[in-house]
């Protein structure tokens, strides 16, 4: 049979009595395994009167008395057998309360306030915890003060509670196995949402959870967060694992991360990249930030003007998918790689397939020189309606491309300080 839930508040510091009702200790702490949407308490551990802690098995309990609470167990005090913590297993007190954790629903952090308990025939389930208002006056023992001040203005205090399945704890002591099962939750969200939420947490919080994610993700996430966030957790990682993550990284992206690092991290990092991409973050990195040079990705799709549309459009096909991010016109260039054209997608595909791109491309090209400031790319694309736009050098050399998110990015913070700026003035 279910009952009402039990907090954990109320069950802390109460006294545990054997079979004799003599007093064994006092609660401690209930040991969680961390598995399944409700995970059974498995262990309690109990302060004796000489102050040592009695780590005892659940079975052990009998029954759960609640007003006023206390624990009573079913052996005498001598008949009782402590037992170890498994390394599985989370004392909740110490991992959860006063901790930080992730609402995944809500996309939130929150502080874990106390923690809410179902009876299910003997056992207790973990089923939530509790953050707010509430939560927190209670945990400094003021809650009754508050709700006869709130009854004064004809209101309640309002208990938010989160439930177990959709939290994820960011500051347990966790072995690496179960810190990979319960951050698969913070995998599943849109790395936007994860960004949010890192923002939140402290620097080795961040690490954590950086940690936990493949590299394409932990990329994307990297992306979406503030610069001043990319710097610090960069830092925070070990080479290897930062080089990776830069490498799945868009170069001008790599870029802009390195430029915000102490010069020998910076170089370090390069040196550890893949020749390759380190070469195209290296010649974006003497280019100043607000100029298309700046902002250009090096990862511009070209092909040759002899193909044929089908030819192009198998090409295509056969990319890898985050260079097909950038994608949004076909550029046309020669064997020195000097632009000659350019056609849409729409354009490709409606073309007949064995027509050259030669023939089809369009010969009057917009585009821009790396030294372009920010304010005139971004009227580039305002002028000609574009999704984004070549960078060219003086020998007409087709050197990247500028995206018109890449150009968004920098111009709406800027937007924003300069509004909130004038609505102090």
């Amino acid at each position: 049979m279910t009952t009402m839930p039990l907090l954990f508040s109320a069950l802390r510091r109460c006294p545990v009595l054997d079979t004799e009702g003599q007093l064994v200790g006092h609660l401690k702490d209930l040991i969680l395994l961390p598995l399944g949407v409700l995970p059974p308490v498995t262990k309690l551990a109990v302060l004796t009167s000489e102050k040592e802690e009695l780590i005892l098995p659940w079975e052990a309990v009998a029954r759960i008395e609640r007003e006023p609470a206390a624990i009573h167990l079913g052996q005498a005090g001598k008949a009782l057998q402590p037992v170890p913590l498994r390394p599985e297993e989370m004392e909740l007190a110490q991992s959860l309360l006063d901790h930080k954790v992730v609402d995944t629903k809500r996309r939130k952090v929150v502080r874990v306030n106390d923690l809410e308990f179902q009876e299910v025939e003997g056992w207790l389930q973990l089923v939530a915890v509790e953050a707010g208002l509430r939560g927190l006056l209670r945990h400094l023992g003021s809650e009754a003060m508050a709700e006869q001040i709130a009854s004064l203005f004809k209101t309640h205090l309002k208990r938010e509670t989160i439930a177990w399945e959709v939290v994820e704890p960011v500051e347990t002591e966790l072995t690496k196995t179960k810190r990979r099962a319960t951050y698969a939750k913070l995998a599943k969200l849109h790395p936007a949402d994860i960004a949010d939420i890192i923002e939140e947490l402290s620097p080795s919080e961040r690490a954590g959870v950086l940690a936990s994610l493949d590299e394409e993700t932990a990329a994307e996430t990297l992306t979406e967060t503030d610069p001043e966030v990319q710097a610090s957790m960069v830092q925070m990682m070990g080479s290897e694992q930062a080089a990776d993550i830069l490498e799945r990284m868009e170069p001008d992206e790599a870029a802009d991360i390195l430029s915000d690092l102490p010069t020998a991290k910076a170089q370090e990092l390069l040196d550890t990249m893949e020749e390759e991409e380190a070469q195209d973050v290296v010649e974006l990195l003497t280019h100043e930030e607000d100029t298309a040079g700046g902002l250009m990705t090096t990862e511009a799709f070209a092909l040759t003007p002899d193909l044929t549309v089908l030819d192009a459009i198998g090409q295509i096909r056969s990319i890898e998918g985050t260079e097909a991010e950038t994608i949004y016109y076909i550029y046309v260039t020669d064997d020195l790689d000097r632009l000659l054209g350019v056609l849409s997608l729409r354009e490709l595909i409606l073309a007949d397939p064995s027509q050259r791109l030669g023939e089809i491309m369009e010969r009057q090209t917009i585009s821009v020189q790396p030294e372009t400031g920010l304010r005139e790319v971004a009227e580039t694309f305002t002028k000609y309606n574009l999704m984004a736009v070549p960078v060219v050098d003086e020998g007409g050399e087709l050197r990247g491309i500028v995206t018109v998110d890449d150009v968004l990015n920098l111009l709406l913070p800027m937007i924003w300080k300069q509004r909130a700026a004038k609505k102090y003035i």
